[in-house]
């Protein structure tokens, strides 16, 4: 369980080691909810809260949670220019030749 928090990132592997240090076997459902609450909020923000609870000296899951609920995520935003998104006047050429009536 510990390899796998140490694969996830460092601050997660750190943070789980000490909380298993601290709290021993019932540590072990505890680092189980931080795999949860990755997939919840993401990898990358229990990361961060896990940099914030080591920072403070804090081994507490609940202290996890809390942080990530009250932490705003950040919404996906749209880029107008993308690799995938071709140029407007493709589509219009394309619209253009297909509404085209017959001269049959």
């Amino acid at each position: 369980m510990l390899n796998r928090a140490q694969k996830a990132s460092s601050n997660i592997g750190a943070f789980s080691q000490a909380l298993y240090q601290q709290q021993g076997q019932p540590a072990v459902r505890r680092i189980l909810g931080l795999f949860s609450l990755a997939k919840k909020y993401s990898l990358a923000a229990v990361d961060d809260a896990c940099a914030a609870a080591l920072e403070m000296g804090v081994y507490d899951y609940r202290f996890v949670r809390r942080y990530l609920e009250r932490k705003p995520m950040v919404p996906i935003t749209l880029r107008q220019v993308d690799p995938l998104i071709r140029q407007l006047e493709l589509y219009r050429d394309l619209v253009e030749t297909r509404t085209q009536e017959n001269p049959e």
